[in-house]
């Protein structure tokens, strides 16, 4: 990180006056500082993280499970997205809209509620609305790493989803030159570019920049839809003092055209026994006359980080996000009744979202006789407003099998007036984290105060809700000389739901809890780290998402999540890289509920919900500057209504990726790389998921990406 690289000159000075038994201490601080959390990824293996604690820690000595997806990963696995670049992750599955791209849809340890609620960026929430449109898609290729943590981790970061969150690490400025150009094209009439350009300021004293930037189009897998964004990424990172650095970074995104986002219900896609056959996955139930996803993305921040001594760190860093949203789009809503000819609806969105978030945090590492700490205190600020705007209009109904995409909506979309939903949370929190004679034991709790407030237009009424919660945290890790670390935590969190539109009134907020125990091994002399991870987790007043357009939540009281994680990650030699994985969970309804159409029975299980996950993926670096990777993904069942007598069958997809330095066969060509991804290479069509019998979706079909590299 930009302190312990600062601080190191000093050290190593200290250590020359003194004698052999201090100049241990520089050896292992530089060795911290080369392969911390806060620089670039090296191979698909990385030894540490900030963000199961918010401190530095090698993942060997984090009692959680911890999983980072590298740059060098989402480069050989060409993903564009991030659903796509979390498909190789064990208890991760990012189906849950199928090949839909407007919004980052993950769902950990068996909880899909979350959607868009669990993802944070370089430790700050990002400011989603779960029960909007106005939510954020970050570009892969503006990130150095993407962190998951599993499990409830409120104890640092207030309201979280249970099954864990997941953490985009943004590329930093570095003090090298260094410089991509990057040209794709591919499948469905794909075509983008992008650059990125990072080196030492005009007086290097000062620090240094990165300037990111990507454009790209396509005409999607979908009939009569299409994508198109802009995104720019500057950053400045001053050198304030031999000790404080300021990290000041915009992004900035535009998406005139946003993809697709719709469902085929479960007679025309799992299932042909009703009318004899299916559409295929190409297939859409808008129109392309009334077709209309535009968002725009704002989001300053900054990163301030002090030195006191070396012993005391003080960090403060904030985001100010701002999201515009126009929306026009047909859905189908079931059956006329006339075969299989779909009733559909025209809704229309106008949405502005503000949202806010602050962290500030001390640091004190110091010694109480042998045991060492690292203690850690802080607190941070929330606040998120979303004005909304919602219209419909009647539309006309479909022939699934000869659709007509023109002409659906006779005039405009008639809009209600405006209501705004309002979100804020204070919280303070405190870390402990202890090391003696190898063993490591972490504690922390935290207070939270939340507040609620939606206001509808309509009659200007108001609801309001004032929360507070405390959530803690022990866990305790063993770190063996023979690099094996068996662990077993405890862990709780909280979430506030979305409002209740049934009942008009704000649900309490879901708590949680989780008891994990596993063990990790590293090996000596290869960069891998290898996991096994068992958990039984425990969500309580759970708000299930039961309506898609309008958003309905219902509650379905507890529902309990036990399960099985392994997870390999090895950089084995200089040329041979591995990731490999499998999940298995068992996610049931603790209570039965048959309100708002639910039919549920205890024992039960979530729809959206795999019970196996599994994955591989080889990468290996052949003579003459030529790699090849190849891979293969498997999604167990899952069900598709809540009464669990509907079910997604199984699939098995493989993916596969070759590339050259072309300057190894032609010198004109030094420094370009030419790669070509093939993502699902024999074209299986299948459905990823169905959130019910109305509502599946389609997986996306076989995709051939060509990029060229130039780096300078």
């Amino acid at each position: 990180m930009a302190v312990a690289a600062t601080l190191c000159p000093t050290i190593a000075v200290a250590a020359q006056e003194n004698n052999a038994q201090t100049r241990l201490a520089p050896v292992t601080v530089q060795a911290d500082a080369v392969i911390g959390a806060d620089e670039p990824t090296d191979g698909y293996a990385t030894e540490s993280s900030r963000s199961a604690t918010k401190t530095d820690t090698p993942l060997i000595r984090t009692p959680q499970t911890v999983d980072v997806v590298t740059r060098d990963q989402i480069e050989d696995q060409g993903a564009l997205t991030i659903n796509n670049a979390l498909r190789y992750t064990p208890g991760v599955f990012t189906g849950l809209a199928g090949s839909s791209s407007r919004q980052t849809t993950v769902s950990l340890r068996g909880f899909p509620g979350g959607d868009v609620n669990n993802t944070f960026l370089d430790g700050l929430r990002l400011q989603n609305d779960a029960g909007a449109y106005a939510n954020i898609q970050i570009d892969p290729f503006f990130l150095e790493r993407i962190d998951v943590v599993k499990g409830p981790s409120s104890v640092l970061y207030g309201r979280a989803q249970p099954g864990g969150l997941v953490n985009f690490v943004t590329k930093k400025p570095q003090a090298e030159q260094q410089g991509l150009l990057r040209l794709y094209g591919g499948s469905f009439g794909t075509f983008g570019g992008g650059f990125d350009i990072t080196g030492a300021l005009p007086d290097e004293s000062m620090g240094s920049y990165r300037v990111v930037a990507k454009a790209d189009t396509s005409d999607t897998q979908y009939d009569v839809v299409e994508s198109e964004s802009y995104t720019i990424m500057p950053e400045v990172s001053f050198n304030l003092a031999e000790d404080t650095t300021l990290l000041l970074q915009a992004y900035i995104q535009r998406e005139p055209e946003g993809g697709f986002h719709g469902s085929v219900p479960y007679d025309l896609s799992v299932s042909s026994a009703r009318f004899g056959r299916t559409v295929d996955d190409e297939w859409v139930d808008t129109s392309k006359d009334f077709e209309t996803f535009d968002r725009d993305t704002d989001i300053f921040s900054y990163q301030l980080t002090h030195a006191v001594n070396d012993d005391v760190t003080l960090r403060s860093k904030a985001q100010y996000t701002e999201v515009d949203v126009d929306l026009e789009q047909v859905y189908q809503n079931g059956f006329t009744g006339n075969g299989a000819e779909l009733l559909r609806f025209a809704t229309a969105a106008k949405e502005h979202l503000k949202g806010f978030s602050v962290d500030n945090n001390a640091q004190f590492d110091f010694a109480t006789g042998a045991i060492s700490h690292t203690l850690l205190g802080g607190f941070d600020f929330q606040r998120r407003e979303n004005s909304v705007r919602y219209g419909g209009a009647a539309a006309t109904t479909l022939d699934p099998f000869n659709p007509n995409y023109d002409n659906a909506v006779a005039g405009q979309a008639s809009f209600a007036p405006q209501d705004n939903r309002e979100t804020s949370q204070l919280g303070f929190y405190l870390q402990d984290q202890l090391e003696w004679n190898r063993w490591n034991l972490v504690l922390g709790g935290r207070q939270d105060y939340l507040k609620r407030e939606y206001t509808v237009g309509g009659d200007d009424s108001r609801v309001q809700r004032s929360d507070d919660a405390f959530s803690g945290r022990a866990a305790l890790l063993y770190e063996s000389s023979w690099g094996v670390s068996p662990y077993v935590s405890y862990s709780e969190a909280f979430n506030p739901s979305a409002y209740a539109p049934s009942s008009g009134q704000i649900s309490d907020p879901v708590d949680s809890d989780q008891v994990e125990v596993g063990v990790k091994y590293q090996t000596s002399g290869v960069e891998a780290l290898f996991t096994l991870a068992l958990y039984d987790l425990t969500q309580k007043n759970v708000q299930q998402r039961t309506g898609v357009t309008p958003v309905i939540f219902t509650g379905v009281g507890d529902v309990e999540s036990r399960g099985v994680e392994l997870s390999a990650r090895a950089d084995l030699t200089d040329r041979l890289h591995v990731i490999a994985s499998y999940s298995h969970s068992e996610v049931e309804y603790q209570d039965n509920v048959t309100d708002d159409g639910l039919n549920v029975r205890a024992g039960n299980t979530f729809v959206r919900t795999p019970d196996d996950l599994a994955s591989a993926w080889m990468s290996y670096d052949f003579p003459r500057g030529i790699n090849a990777g190849a891979g293969v993904r498997y999604v167990g069942s899952s069900y598709a209504n809540s009464a669990n007598t509907r079910k997604v069958p199984d699939y098995t997809l493989a993916d596969a990726s070759v590339s050259m330095e072309l300057g190894e066969f032609v010198n004109a060509l030094d420094n370009t790389t030419l790669r070509v991804n093939a993502n699902n290479i024999f074209d299986k069509e299948y459905v990823e998921a169905c959130f019910s019998e109305l509502n599946c979706y389609y997986g996306y079909s076989r995709t051939i990406i060509a990029s060229l590299d130039y780096r300078f």
